[in-house]
């Protein structure tokens, strides 16, 4: 799979606005409907990170032709591209065509602000970037070696006004949890404030029995195998705080991570969730094995581990030195 991104049946207009909103890293290539046949279409599926393409351009045939290569690529565990619309279907259309059992995004490209736009992009980028720290350092560990799972629990959004309350820390191996610390509670000096209560469900009397910042720290250096990397999601909100948290104790924080939802974009982006939480239930995830016992780190381990089976079934991908698999750009390990 290439950052190829191709453009069927668009305006010029459409065409300028995509190129104003992807990164140049992503080319993009156009082609119009009366060029489409079966192997053309087949080689765009393989070929493309995106499909964007006015349904109203093309025929039924050759409508029902892109949506059949997406099932078979989904069946034969291959990469999928993101389908994206920029028109709806006609009624003749939806009357003869059998959609995909995952919603396609109808984007504008005309409006100034277009919500499902500003979500295509966002994967888009998300996908085209690396989501890691010390991909060097965790290089040789395999996707069924040992991994940190590590959710934080905050009193609010501001990462130099707000501080972190709450560290759960679950240790995931051979795609089971084979070790679970009970919440780490981090002493504050100032009350909740009750939205926070409410959002999270920890009070006062909580954190009042807790540790200090530099205790809670000490314990997350302290998890055996420092190259083990951590797993988290929302990387800008997670390594804020942890950077934050650590500097104000006087250190610097240096662990190996990846953030599972972003790299999660690559396997599944095709489904354009808004929500990495909801993608194990869209593709059928279930496991038989040991999951986390607090809620939140279920969440995390259920995306981690259908994303870790997707990458080692559609790309090959065991461990971090082969993520340079999943990008169409070189990639140098820091």
């Amino acid at each position: 799979m290439t950052n190829d991104v191709f453009c069927i049946g668009l305006t010029r207009t459409e065409l300028q606005t995509l190129c104003v909103l992807l990164p140049t890293t992503f080319p993009i290539l156009t082609t119009e409907p009366d060029a489409l046949d079966e192997a053309m279409i087949e080689h765009i599926a393989e070929q493309a990170r995106c499909v964007v393409l006015n349904p109203k351009r093309l025929t039924a045939a050759q409508l029902e032709e892109f949506l059949y290569v997406q099932r078979r690529l989904l069946e034969n565990k291959r990469p999928v591209p993101i389908l994206l619309f920029s028109a709806n279907m006609t009624r003749q259309q939806h009357h003869e065509i059998r959609m995909l059992e995952y919603p396609i995004l109808v984007i504008d490209l005309h409006k100034r602000i277009d919500r499902n736009r500003k979500l295509a992009v966002k994967l888009l980028r998300e996908s085209s970037l690396p989501c890691w720290q010390g991909r060097y350092t965790m290089r040789g560990n395999m996707l069924n070696d040992g991994w940190w799972l590590i959710d934080i629990e905050t009193t609010g959004l501001d990462v130099w006004k707000d501080r972190i309350i709450a560290i759960r820390i679950a240790r995931m191996a051979n795609y089971e949890i084979n070790w679970e610390r009970p919440t780490i509670y981090i002493r504050q000096a100032e009350p909740l404030p009750a939205q926070i209560s409410e959002i999270t469900g920890i009070t006062d009397d909580m954190l009042a029995g807790g540790v200090s910042m530099e205790e809670a720290l000490e314990e997350l250096d302290s998890l055996p195998c420092k190259d083990t990397p951590f797993l988290f999601t929302n990387e800008d909100f997670a390594t804020g705080f942890l950077n934050a948290e650590y500097l104000r104790c006087g250190k610097t924080f240096d662990r190996p991570y990846v953030a599972i939802d972003k790299l999660a974009n690559i396997p599944f982006g095709y489904l354009m969730q808004r929500k990495a939480w909801n993608i194990p239930a869209l593709v059928g995830f279930k496991t038989l094995r040991k999951q986390p016992l607090d809620e939140e780190l279920q969440k995390l381990f259920a995306l981690t581990a259908c994303t870790f089976e997707a990458l080692l079934a559609r790309y090959d991908v065991h461990c971090p030195g082969q993520f340079d698999k999943l990008y169409a750009a070189d990639i140098t390990d820091v």
